[in-house]
């Protein structure tokens, strides 16, 4: 493949990330390379994020699971951005060939040395990363040839690369999930995956600011947290668990969890739910959307009850809202306690409820508002 036909190539996986894999082959081809790699070293605990070009999958997930943090990594995290260097000028190939690393991933590959860039967007969270090329006995004898001929080409890989990764957040679908959620009428939010929020609905936003039950923090980036010490650490584990579900590393979703509000209302039920993984692997490092959080408020839903009772069948706000609590299981004298009002009077307004509702008992009156829809504007003009 001729340079011009190369460059292509490497642009055309901008619009096609699908095409990296094979982009990084025909790289290796100009190197005497064995294959290529673009990725992710994440610190110790973190993801490491891998796309392969001709490598062999199975010493990759050795690598990745063991040998991470090797003498090649370690001697590169110092190394300018964008400039091709080979690994052995950093680091004896004596004491490469003492090592796990040599005997467990690069000896049965018969990779000899590796010609690498660091690129700029892999550097964060303490992780860094790059292009990676292996070179064989016969490219690690051209090392400088091969040398050249990547600082010729790292110019329009770290140009390519970094498109890729800013187009992630455009290309996932978290901004037309987030457009959908704008017309919820019950709060959600979208996290990346370090717990931040990048989307809260108008739902979301009423119910942060007014901070009864659940709040947002400032650490780096805007996070949900409860009030209470305790829920919010548990809430904080429970959306680490969901996440762990969402990138693949876990496979046990947390129950949904209940946090108090300090007004005295009902509980609010936090939801998380893990989104499909990007399509390209590195697109993670971006922030796009990992997690959709539902928030339950069961107040609120019992209000879009009423409102919905009161637009179809004809019966007072004070009715409404005595069905909707009798309907969601409290007793009569618990529906006064809550209204304020005597225990008589909710039974007056409870009679007149079933009369309007054709309804004969409370079980009936639950089932009648559970076929209720959630939005209370697919009522709007039936008045």
């Amino acid at each position: 493949m001729n340079y011009d036909s190369l460059l292509n190539r490497i642009y055309g996986a901008v619009a096609e990330p699908a095409l990296w894999p094979e982009t990084l082959a025909s790289v290796a081809d100009q190197l005497d390379s064995i294959g290529g790699m673009v990725v992710y070293n994440a610190p110790p605990g973190g993801k490491n994020l891998i796309v392969l070009g001709r490598l062999d999958p199975e010493y990759t997930a050795i690598f990745q699971k063991h040998y991470v943090w090797n003498p090649w990594t370690t001697a590169a995290k110092d190394q300018p951005f964008n400039k091709a260097i080979i690994a052995g000028s950093l680091v004896e190939r004596r004491i490469i060939q003492k090592t796990g690393f040599y005997a467990d991933v690069l000896a049965p590959q018969h990779i000899e040395d590796m010609a690498v860039i660091s690129h700029r967007g892999m550097a964060r969270d303490g992780g860094v990363g790059g292009f990676g090329f292996s070179l064989s006995a016969q490219g690690a004898d051209r090392a400088e040839h091969n040398r050249q001929r990547l600082q010729r080409l790292a110019p329009h890989l770290c140009r390519a690369l970094d498109a890729t990764l800013r187009l992630g957040p455009l290309t996932d679908g978290s901004r037309q999930l987030a457009r959908v959620l704008q017309s919820m009428p019950n709060a959600a939010l979208l996290l990346d995956n370090r717990q931040h929020i990048v989307h809260a609905n108008p739902a979301a936003e009423q119910l942060l600011r007014a901070g009864d039950g659940l709040t947002c923090l400032s650490n780096d980036g805007l996070r949900l947290s409860a009030l209470l010490p305790d829920e919010r650490l548990a809430l904080s584990r429970n959306l680490a668990q969901a996440l762990r579900v969402a990138d693949g590393s876990g496979d046990l979703l947390g129950e949904p969890l209940r946090l108090t509000r300090l007004s005295g209302a009902a509980p609010l039920l936090v939801v998380p739910v893990p989104l499909p993984p990007p399509a390209f692997a590195l697109w993670e490092l971006s922030d796009t959307a990992r997690l959709l959080v539902l928030i339950i408020d069961p107040g609120a839903r019992n209000l879009v009850a009423a409102t919905a009772l009161q637009a179809a069948f004809g019966l007072t706000a004070a009715e409404a809202r005595v069905a909707t609590l009798i309907g969601s299981g409290l007793s009569g004298p618990q529906a006064a306690q809550v209204l304020g009002v005597a225990p008589a009077t909710v039974k007056t307004h409870l009679a007149r409820c079933f009369e309007k509702l054709g309804v004969r008992s409370q079980v009936e009156l639950a089932r009648m508002l559970s076929a209720l829809p959630a939005e209370p504007s697919m009522f709007n003009g039936m008045d």
